[in-house]
C-alpha cells in the first residue's frame, strides 16, 4: 500500500532558511553602506573595505578547500569585467546616493535588476520576445515612474536627479548578469570566480580611491566605522558563500525568489536603523515592480537543469 502522506511534498527548510538569511545580508547593503556614507567614508572607500576584506574571507575558503586557483587570460577578463562593472560601479553609485536617499529607495531599485537582465538580452539577440515579460518590463516602468515621483517617494523635487542616477547600481548588475552568462570561464569553481571578483573590485576601488585620496585609513584607530566595515565584508563574503550552495541545493529559479526579500528587508533595515517612514508611494512603486519581475521570470523558458545552472551572477 502507498503511504500518502509520504507522496506528499515537504517544504525544504534548510534552503528556505537560506534563502531568507541571503535576503537579509543583500538587503543590508544599503543600510551598510549609507551609514558608512554618514561616517563620513567615501564610496571608494567603502567599497574597496568591502570587497577586498571579502576577498581575503573567500581565499581562506578556497585554501581550505584545496581549490585549484586559476588566473588565464579568460578568468581575468571576468575578473575584471565582474569586479569594476558588477560591483564597483555598481556599489559606487548605491554608497554615493543612498547618503541623501532613504534605505528604502535603494533596496526597491535594486529589484530592477531582473528587468533590466532581460532588457539587455533582448538588446544583444540573447533572449526573444515574449509578450508577458514585455508587459512585465511595461508594469516595471510605471514603478520606476512612481519611484522617482517629487515628494511621494522622494521627500525633495531637489532629489531627482540623484534619484535617477541610482538607477546605474541595477544597471551594473544587470550588465553583470549578461556577462556571468556568456563570459564564464569553463570549469572553475564558483568560490574562486567570487573570490577574484572581490580582488579585481577591491583594486578598481583602490585606484579610484588613490585618485580622489579618499581611501579610509582603518589602521589608524579601530572604532564603529571599522566594526561596520568589518561586517559589511563578512556579510558581503557569507553571502557569495550561501548564494552558491542556494543555487546547488536547488537551481537558480529556486534562487530568483530571492529578489523580492531583499527589498522588504532592505526597506525594514532602513526603518529599523534610520528611523525611515516609506510612504504610500514607495509601497506602491515596489508592488509594481514586484509585479514586474515576477512576470519577466514567469514569461521565462526554464531549460532542462545541467552543471552550469550555476553560472549566474550573484548581482541579480
Amino acid at each position: 500500500m502507498t503511504d500518502v502522506t509520504a507522496a506528499k511534498p515537504a517544504i525544504r527548510w534548510w534552503p528556505l532558511l537560506l534563502l531568507i538569511v541571503l535576503g537579509a545580508l543583500w538587503g543590508g547593503n544599503p543600510a551598510f553602506s549609507k551609514a558608512l556614507a554618514i561616517a563620513g567614508v567615501s564610496p571608494f572607500a567603502v567599497v574597496f573595505w568591502q570587497t577586498f576584506g571579502a576577498g581575503i574571507l573567500l581565499l581562506l575558503v578556497c585554501l581550505a578547500r584545496r581549490t585549484s586557483l586559476r588566473f588565464g587570460t579568460k578568468h581575468l577578463i571576468y575578473f575584471i569585467f565582474m569586479g569594476v562593472v558588477g560591483v564597483d560601479v555598481s556599489y559606487v553609485t548605491l554608497v554615493f546616493t543612498v547618503e541623501q536617499l532613504s534605505a528604502g529607495y535603494v533596496s526597491v531599485l535594486i529589484l530592477f535588476s531582473p528587468m533590466l537582465t532581460y532588457a539587455i538580452a533582448l538588446l544583444l539577440r540573447m533572449e526573444p520576445m515574449v509578450t508577458i515579460r514585455a508587459v512585465g518590463i511595461a508594469v516595471g516602468l510605471a514603478g520606476a515612474g512612481v519611484l522617482v515621483i517629487p515628494e511621494g517617494s522622494l521627500p525633495s523635487r531637489d532629489l531627482l536627479p540623484l534619484a535617477l542616477l541610482a538607477f546605474i547600481t541595477p544597471l551594473g548588475y544587470a550588465a553583470a548578469n549578461i556577462f556571468a552568462e556568456i563570459g564564464r570561464p569553463a570549469n572553475t569553481d564558483n568560490v574562486t570566480l567570487a573570490m577574484g571578483t572581490m580582488f579585481a573590485a577591491a583594486l578598481g576601488a583602490l585606484v579610484g580611491g588613490l585618485f580622489d585620496n579618499s581611501i579610509y585609513p582603518v589602521w589608524e584607530n579601530f572604532g564603529h566605522i571599522e566594526i561596520l566595515l568589518t561586517f559589511f565584508a563578512l556579510a558581503t563574503a557569507a553571502a557569495f558563500l550561501i548564494f552558491y550552495v542556494i543555487i546547488v541545493m536547488e537551481g537558480a529559479v529556486y534562487l530568483g525568489q530571492v529578489g523580492y526579500s531583499v527589498t522588504v528587508f532592505g526597506v525594514c533595515w532602513g526603518i529599523l536603523f534610520f528611523g525611515e517612514k516609506p510612504s504610500g508611494w514607495l509601497w506602491l512603486a515596489a508592488v509594481l515592480v514586484a509585479v514586474g519581475v515576477a512576470l519577466v521570470n514567469f514569461g521565462k523558458p526554464r531549460p532542462a537543469k545541467s552543471a552550469d545552472d550555476d553560472s549566474r551572477s550573484p548581482s541579480s
